[in-house]
């Protein structure tokens, strides 16, 4: 559906009840005419137009591809009003949290979502549509695996509950004093809730140092904030684009627009009767509903030939032989227990075969025609009992041959999809199994290396306590050498001659040379050790990137398995003659030319 045919419906519903009452009690008329005329406004205004085109808002379908390759999506709205922001970003957020409920819960991330300049759209005190979707997502979105990230220049204009959210802190140059309380008490809550302590004074005197391009992080999973600087990044900082520079940039770029498909209908010369051809009392009979108003059939030629002027209309049932059943899919060791309902109709123009049919979307049937209604010819072939009873018999075999399911599988994961996940969203499942298997795998690791980089850590921090000592020790023997030669070169001067004085001063010489010697050993183990937790470090990242590159090759090994039924789990529920409505319309187009053409009904 489309708004217009929404608009249509309104006014001329496709179903006569709700429940047990009818359609005029539950909504009457009046009311209805009232919503339709509101839409009508809405999507008569030529600003509205744009909002109609596009790209819809599948959140799983930004993420990846079509063939399952990660993606990254970008919503520019600079060139849109106020308004038109917020009814845009209220709507993005509600279709996100939409999407992450479907998720299973993960401690490895799936996905992020990151906006840039938040002022406006999450205020301390005013609550803007934007407010309720962006805080349940700053609280619940980690369970499911997608990050958040928020930026802006003024923290005083971000909801203080929101601040409380958020795990992790960049905090750069603050411009007043208002802002930098806002964060140290966003931050003084934080973590009081994690259960950490937080030195304030110590806080407040580094953010107010902080210079450019220099930023505090601060986590609330470690034990102390840290400093480091940004490099340099190069920007053209062009700022908001138009809406022709955003046409020129996005020239020649594809995209994944959905486009719904041709209607169907055909034009039509057959005779038709008002009054229903006489049937043979063993064949089962079925109405299609009626589900589309003429109103809207006419919208529908209009939608692909342009204006054109409706001279009259009617209501014709054409016959077609409709069979239904259902087709049982089984397979234990691929934990497969599905049933696929089946619906198909062979128009009567065509062969009397399976091979023939049309997949039939019906969503409801009845068991009369609708008044004033008129019937095309019935075929003698349709009129013939023994006819059907084969055909439900070709039915069974037509959908033991022709109908399997179709899964992935992943043999390094030992994962197969289900029935209804197209590949894209197996490839997705797929890669959140392996990114959480991956970490799972990194984890054990790094604790493993952990504890041998710890052990080397401590020997080089004592072997670093007892360098400093022994320089400290060796630069007091060359002073105490160097004094003592000073003692002895000034007493040969003064005509003094001491053996002891010589013999003491080779003394001191002999303790400082081997003092040195000993600072040089403790020097070359100081070294060997940091080049053993050097060499350490570089196994560890080695073995990592064994790993990741291991999960990441196990998106490479997808296979296609088909299930196919057994003739035991086909049931047949019905092959009927089958009466389908459609539209015939007669018009002239904008050139006067008069034609009739069929436009389904059902």
């Amino acid at each position: 559906l489309d708004i217009a045919k929404i608009i249509v419906s309104i006014q001329d519903p496709p179903m006569r009840t709700l429940g047990v009452f009818d359609i005029d009690t539950f909504f009457p008329k009046k009311d209805r005419m009232e919503l339709a005329m509101n839409l009508n406004n809405l999507i008569a205004a030529p600003s509205f137009q744009n909002w109609l085109q596009g790209q819809p808002l599948d959140i799983a379908s930004f993420l990846s591809t079509s063939d399952g390759k990660p993606r990254h999506s970008i919503f520019y709205i600079a060139h849109l009003n106020d308004a038109e922001r917020m009814f845009f970003v209220t709507i993005l957020l509600n279709q996100v949290i939409a999407w992450m409920r479907r998720q299973p819960g993960t401690t490895s991330l799936r996905a992020l979502l990151y906006m840039d300049e938040i002022f406006g759209f999450f205020p301390p005190v005013a609550a803007p549509p934007s407010k309720k979707p962006m805080l349940t997502l700053l609280k619940q979105a980690r369970a499911f695996g997608l990050g958040v990230i928020l930026t802006t220049q003024n923290p005083v204009d971000l909801d203080y509950k929101g601040l409380t959210n958020a795990g992790t802190w960049f905090i750069g140059r603050l411009q007043t004093e208002r802002d930098k309380m806002r964060v140290l008490n966003g931050l003084e809550s934080v973590s009081s809730e994690a259960g950490t302590s937080l030195n304030r004074n110590e806080l407040s005197r580094v953010i107010s140092n902080l210079g450019k391009r220099v930023f505090l992080l601060h986590n609330v999973h470690e034990e102390a904030s840290i400093t480091f600087q940004t490099r340099w990044a190069m920007s053209y900082l062009r700022g908001p684009l138009t809406r022709t520079q955003i046409r020129t940039l996005m020239s020649g770029q594809t995209s994944d627009y959905i486009v719904s498909p041709p209607h169907t209908f055909s034009v039509t010369s057959q005779k038709s009767s008002a009054s229903p051809p006489s049937v043979s009392s063993e064949i089962q009979q079925v109405y299609l509903s009626v589900s589309k108003s003429v109103t809207a059939a006419t919208l529908d030629i209009e939608s692909e030939k342009g204006s054109i002027n409706v001279e009259k209309h009617l209501l014709v049932y054409s016959p077609a032989v409709l069979g239904r059943g259902r087709v049982h899919f089984v397979d234990t060791r691929k934990n497969v227990n599905e049933r696929e309902d089946v619906s198909l109709f062979i128009h009567a123009s065509d062969t009397l075969h399976w091979d023939n049919a049309h997949v039939a979307d019906i969503t409801q049937m009845a068991d009369r025609s609708e008044p004033d209604a008129h019937f095309d010819e019935l075929p003698e072939t349709l009129n013939e009992p023994r006819e059907f009873n084969a055909l439900k018999k070709g039915l069974a075999d037509h959908l033991y041959r022709t109908k399997s399911m179709k899964l992935f599988y992943s043999s390094i994961l030992k994962l197969y999809s289900s029935s209804k996940e197209t590949k894209s969203d197996f490839l997705m499942r797929l890669r959140q199994e392996a990114r959480e298997k991956r970490d799972e795998k990194i984890d054990k690791l790094e604790k493993r290396y952990a504890k041998r980089l710890g052990k080397l850590q401590d020997r080089l921090s004592r072997a670093e306590v007892t360098l400093d000592k022994k320089q400290a020790g060796a630069s007091s023997r060359k002073r105490e050498v160097m004094v003592s030669v000073g003692e002895s070169v000034l007493g040969m001067f003064m005509g003094r001659r001491s053996t002891r004085s010589a013999s003491t001063a080779m003394s001191k010489y002999r303790q400082s040379k081997s003092a040195g010697m000993s600072v040089k050993e403790v020097e070359e183990k100081v070294t060997a050790l940091k080049r053993e937790i050097k060499e350490l470090e570089n196994e560890l990242k080695e073995q990592t990137d064994t790993i990741r590159k291991e999960w990441d090759d196990a998106l490479n090994e997808i296979q296609e398995v088909p299930i196919k039924p057994r003739k035991s789990d086909i049931d047949v529920h019905m092959v009927a003659l089958a009466w389908i409505p459609h539209w015939q319309i007669t018009y002239k187009d904008r050139s006067g030319t008069a034609l009739t053409e069929s436009v389904p009904a059902y």
